[in-house]
C-alpha cells in the first residue's frame, strides 16, 4: 500500500523550499498541433496553418468556478498550467531498465496522489506570496488541443491542468516551475491568462532573470 503522505512530503519539501532563480520561458509564437513551424509556401497554405494554430489556441476551457463571477474579486487573471503526471525528469536508477521500472512505479503512486500533491504545492505556495494569494484553483483536463514541443514532449487532452484565479504572468510561471518539480516533468504548457499567451516552463535554470524573460515575453508581438 502506497505512503501517500510521504510521498507527497519528500517531493514537495524537496522542490518548493528551494530558491528560484531564472526560468527558462519561452512564448510559443505559433501554437500548431504537430509544432511545425511556419510553412513558406502560399498564403492559402499559411492561412490553413494559422487557423490551426488559432482553433488549438481555443481548445482551452475554462472552469466556471474558477474564472465565471471572480475577476472583480482578483487583480490577476491567472492562468491554466498543463502537464503530464508521466515522470520524465528523475533518473531513479543509474541502470535504465531499473531506472524505468522505478519511474513506472513512482508514475503509479504519483497519479493517485496527484490530488494531494497539487493542494500541497499550492498551499505552501500561498504561505510565501502573501502579495499574490490565490483565490481560487481547478483541477482537470482543460486542454482539448494537442501541441508537440520541439524537444518531442507532448501535451494533449490526457494531460493534467490545473487552472487557477489571481496570479500574475511571473508568478503564474513561478507556479509552474514548483509544479514541474513536484511531477518531475521536464516542461510544462502555460496558458497565460492576462496577456492571453501560451509559453513553455522548463526545469532547466536560465541565466535570463524572471523578470526580464517576462517583460520580453509580455512585450513582443
Amino acid at each position: 500500500m502506497c505512503n501517500f503522505n510521504e510521498l507527497i512530503e519528500n517531493i514537495v519539501e524537496s522542490n518548493v523550499n528551494r530558491m528560484i532563480g531564472g526560468v527558462a520561458v519561452r512564448e510559443i509564437k505559433h501554437f500548431h498541433p504537430s509544432g511545425k513551424p511556419m510553412p513558406n509556401g502560399s498564403h492559402i497554405q499559411r492561412g490553413g496553418y494559422l487557423n490551426e494554430c488559432r482553433l488549438n489556441a481555443n481548445a482551452y476551457t475554462l472552469d466556471e468556478g474558477v474564472h465565471g463571477e471572480q475577476y472583480g474579486l482578483a487583480k490577476y487573471r491567472g492562468g491554466i498550467i498543463t502537464f503530464s503526471t508521466d515522470i520524465n525528469a528523475a533518473e531513479l536508477s543509474p541502470n535504465k531498465l531499473i531506472n524505468k521500472i522505478k519511474q513506472v512505479i513512482e508514475t503509479f503512486k504519483q497519479r493517485l496522489g496527484k490530488d494531494k500533491l497539487i493542494h500541497k504545492v499550492i498551499s505552501v505556495f500561498d504561505k510565501e506570496n502573501e502579495e499574490e494569494y490565490i483565490g481560487s484553483y481547478s483541477v482537470g483536463h482543460f486542454f482539448k488541443g494537442r501541441y508537440v514541443g520541439d524537444s518531442g514532449e507532448m501535451f494533449s487532452e490526457k494531460s493534467l491542468s490545473v487552472e487557477v484565479n489571481g496570479l500574475s504572468s511571473k508568478s503564474l510561471v513561478r507556479l509552474a516551475e514548483r509544479i514541474a518539480d513536484t511531477f518531475r516533468q521536464e516542461t510544462v504548457l502555460v496558458k497565460d491568462l492576462n496577456c492571453n499567451k501560451i509559453f513553455l516552463v522548463d526545469t532547466e535554470p536560465s541565466d535570463e532573470p524572471l523578470d526580464k524573460s517576462m517583460e520580453r515575453i509580455n512585450t513582443e508581438v
